[in-house]
């Protein structure tokens, strides 16, 4: 069973199924033999999900109390080609089917229908389903790049949302450097996927034990790019300001002070680093770049 929260602080319980499903979400109608699905192409990822669970209750953390140094609780973990393709399928899956990928599409659409003159500039499902169709491949593609990381928690559950932190664009282009995402898919655990511009090609994958502090962190994260649902388990959330809202909002640039750091040091661990011991290089790509961006935001306010 699982509960899940409304904005109001509304709960209804039910068993996972009953939630998360949106009609006619991937058919483009456009009338008579010009009418489309792309509904198949998430059979893969859907049908394999089970296993990919099964998977990740095999990984090892390190067993390191919170307050000791980061490079001795980042434990690192193969990642066989077979296992990276799936981490790829099933991640990609999620995010383009995210009701907050959905909500940028209709933002996006409308915003230019609308200046087109439209007397109608609401995007119905088909139109949103044209736009999101190639998402999937792109994202996928993209993703067999990059450094993966598995957050688990065992002290307090991971709150899931139909929104969760991440920088991808609602478009097939501008995949560049930079990118990172924070999906929250157990209640016991938490996929990360970093590209930052530079990181050590080994390992792949990391894993990391969160403690329940840190979880919090996590959960308020995923309450400000939460829209409608929140998704726990057994450890009811306590509702933040942000998630009352009821709609998709997000942190300025994707900037967090207590995600990026953490980004860093997870994307910039190196099994062999100096003298051939593990360690975390000194580049700071994601905490740097936040730094950079509230400069930008300084000066604009100066000059304005």
């Amino acid at each position: 069973m699982v509960s899940v929260i409304r904005p109001d602080g509304a709960v209804h319980r039910a068993p996972p199924g009953a939630f998360g499903a949106i009609t006619n979400a991937h058919h483009v109608k456009i009338g008579g033999p010009w009418d489309s699905t792309f509904e198949p192409i998430f059979n893969k990822p859907d049908n394999e999900m089970a296993d990919f669970v099964q998977w990740l209750a095999t990984l090892e953390t390190a067993i390191q109390a919170p307050n000791r140094p980061m490079v001795e609780r980042i434990a690192p973990q193969p990642l066989p080609e077979e296992r990276a393709t799936q981490l790829a399928r099933i991640t990609a899956s999620l995010l383009a089917r995210s009701p907050s990928i959905r909500a940028s599409i209709k933002r996006t659409t409308e915003y230019y229908r609308q200046n087109f003159g439209l007397a109608n500039p609401t995007a119905e499902k088909s139109l949103i389903a044209a736009n999101q169709s190639g998402l999937y491949d792109a994202y996928c593609k993209r993703m067999m790049y990059g450094r993966w990381a598995i957050l688990f928690s065992d002290e307090l559950e991971v709150t899931a949302g139909d929104g969760f932190l991440h920088n991808f664009p609602a478009s097939q282009d501008a995949l560049n450097s930079g990118l990172k995402l924070v999906l929250p898919i157990l209640p016991t655990a938490t996929i990360i996927y970093m590209s930052p511009m530079q990181y050590p090609t080994e390992p792949r994958l990391v894993t990391l034990r969160l403690s329940a502090n840190e979880v919090k962190q996590v959960n308020a994260i995923t309450q400000v790019y939460a829209s409608n649902f929140l998704f726990y388990r057994g450890d009811k959330p306590e509702v933040t300001e942000a998630f009352r809202c009821g709609e998709h909002r997000q942190f300025q640039y994707h900037g967090h002070d207590w995600l990026d750091p953490l980004l860093d040091d997870l994307s910039q661990y190196n099994r062999w680093g100096k003298d051939g011991a593990a360690g975390i290089s000194s580049r700071r790509p994601y905490s740097e770049s936040l730094e950079g961006n509230r400069w930008l935001d300084r000066l604009a306010g100066r000059d304005s």
